[in-house]
């Protein structure tokens, strides 16, 4: 009893601190040896609670999270509780007592304890009760953008959103300072209100972002203002008594009555935006779609995938495609690729929402999906060929996520596949991420027995200096030198001579894009370790595999 009444004094003293530090936030501390949670008076209103002490068995904290940020929530809070980290810092759309979801932002850390912690405090704040103008720029902040435009949505008003944003803001505040950085924003929004007028509302974004909605103004003069914007900032915005020269990107979307979800909007917004910045040199991008569609229909399709994989991953499926040796045409490795099927849009490829979503925190849940899948197939095959290697893409939001390492490992451990059989292929999407973070992640999948590939190398942004400095096992050729190396000038030559420099720099060579037997005896004396194509095979079924090939 003595004992009981020691851990509810702690858990009351280090509450108290909490309470202080929250000024008048949520706040909640849970004993993790004691399993007892003791929640604020105004939590306990706020989200309905049975009373300010609970039993942690008695309460499931994750069934208030919204389905699509429960995955973060869960591998967050496991990650406190098992003293794999200290502190957390994430926002959660979390039902409240009325039934309506709130975002609220969690942050805390764990204290006490050799490996795992004895406390874990926190505080709770709901963004919907904050300020909606932001301190620096005085436009309304992000919050005040969502709400904003869920309200359009909702109401099916027809608008155009806009995001836009200043190139190498980092940079600025490193050279100049925060203060001037501040002033920089504060220009830039002043430039961005005086080039819309009144025919919308402006808002500052996270970082050096701004978004703009406009229900009076068409996609068309969006653009016109969005241009004269850009040659006012690459003509020099005054600061401080200086003339500071910079560039933006922007991207667009048109709404007009679609019922998706305003996640799926931003998602959208985001990857036009970084469409501008990666490969249009800053000019607007507008959203129209993928596949033929128009913008209702792409929105409406992604909406569709979003749902799904909130479903666990439901309409989803794999299909493998077989790589072989060049030399002996023997069966080396097999390529996990996704499959989506809709009743509405029937068989969808990966290229309609991958690009959009792969920026999405979202889309980790269905990449740790797809691994899991294609370890569990893998295992099957390896029982009868153990030296087969299982390919699987991982996207950018994987690679830079603080968890793909314990990730890779308990998914592995669940299913027993052996990582010195999997071989990750980096899309092309992976090379925009910052190379020092991209070579430390690659060299660390790399001491686990991961072998790494560069997919489409000699395309986009890939150059020589990835196979230098990542020092991938193996590359893939951008397909088009592949299946047009006879008709299309220099590409054999470009073929020959990468797949020379790449062995001479100790990386084996894949060709992907190999559709015929006279593509095969093209390139038969190049010094190529694998292949790959519909000459060989095209995508099947794991039975299909296992019955044919192995």
């Amino acid at each position: 009893m003595t004992k009981n009444l020691e851990h509810r004094k702690i858990l009351d003293d280090v509450f108290n601190a909490f309470t202080v530090l929250g000024r008048g936030n949520y706040v909640s501390i849970c004993d993790a040896k004691e399993k007892i949670l003791r929640y604020s008076p105004a939590a306990v209103e706020a989200f309905g609670l049975a009373d300010e002490y609970i039993s942690a068995e008695k309460l499931d904290w994750a069934s208030i999270i919204h389905p699509e940020d429960r995955f973060k929530f869960t591998r967050t809070m496991s990650g406190i509780l098992n003293g794999e980290a200290h502190n957390y810092d994430i926002t959660c759309r979390t039902k409240l007592k009325d039934g309506t979801y709130a975002s609220i932002r969690y942050i805390g850390a764990s204290i006490g304890g050799d490996t795992k912690p004895e406390l874990v405090g926190g505080i709770m704040i709901n963004e919907g009760l904050t300020e909606s103008t932001d301190p620096v720029t005085l436009l309304r902040n992000r919050y005040g953008f969502f709400r904003d435009l869920i309200a359009a949505v909702e109401l099916k008003r027809s608008c155009v959103v806009m995001l836009c944003g200043i190139n190498k803001m980092s940079n600025i505040n490193a050279e100049h300072g925060y203060t001037f950085g501040n002033s920089v924003l504060q220009q830039a929004a002043w430039l961005l209100q005086e080039a819309v007028g009144q025919d919308g509302t402006v808002y500052r974004m996270n970082g050096a972002k701004f978004a703009f909605l406009t229900e009076t103004l068409s996609p068309e003069e969006v653009a016109v203002k969005y241009e004269k914007l850009r040659r006012a900032a690459q003509a020099g915005l005054p600061v401080e008594n200086v003339r500071q020269v910079l560039t933006i990107n922007g991207g667009m979307i048109h709404l007009d009555g679609a019922d998706v979800d305003e996640r799926t909007i931003f998602a959208c917004l985001n990857f036009a935006y970084s469409d501008s910045k990666f490969y249009h040199n800053g000019k607007l991008v507008n959203y129209n779609g993928a596949l033929g569609m128009n913008t209702h229909e792409s929105l409406e399709l992604v909406d569709e995938v979003r749902d799904c994989i909130l479903m666990d991953c439901k309409n989803f499926s794999l299909r493998y495609q077989p790589v072989f040796n060049a030399a002996t045409e023997k069966l080396t490795a097999i390529e996990a690729l996704l499959c989506w099927r809709s009743e509405r849009f029937g068989d969808v490829p990966p290229s309609a929402y991958v690009p959009v979503l792969e920026r999405d925190f979202l889309f980790e849940e269905l990449g740790y999906w797809i691994l899991r899948r294609a370890m569990e197939d893998g295992l099957k095959l390896l029982r009868r060929k153990p030296d087969l290697m299982l390919n699987v893409n991982i996207s950018p939001a994987q690679i830079v996520d603080d968890l793909l390492f314990e990730e890779i490992d308990k998914i592995s451990a669940n299913v027993g596949f052996p990582l010195k059989n999997l071989c990750f292929e980096l899309t092309q999407s992976c090379r925009l991420i910052e190379p020092d973070i991209l070579r430390r992640i690659v060299r660390a999948l790399k001491r686990k027995g991961i072998l790494c590939l560069i997919d489409d190398f000699g395309s986009g942004v890939a150059s020589i200096d990835f196979l230098r400095d990542l020092a991938p096992n193996f590359i893939k050729l951008e397909r088009d030198y592949i299946m047009h190396i006879k008709d299309k000038p220099g590409n054999l030559q470009i073929v020959r001579h990468l797949s020379e420099l790449a062995t001479e720099l100790g990386t084996k060579v894949c060709l992907k894009g190999v559709e015929d037997v006279e593509i095969r005896d093209t390139i038969k004396n190049f010094p190529i370790v694998n292949v790959q194509g519909n000459f060989y095979s095209e995508a099947i079924t794991l039975d299909e595999i296992a019955a044919r090939l192995i």
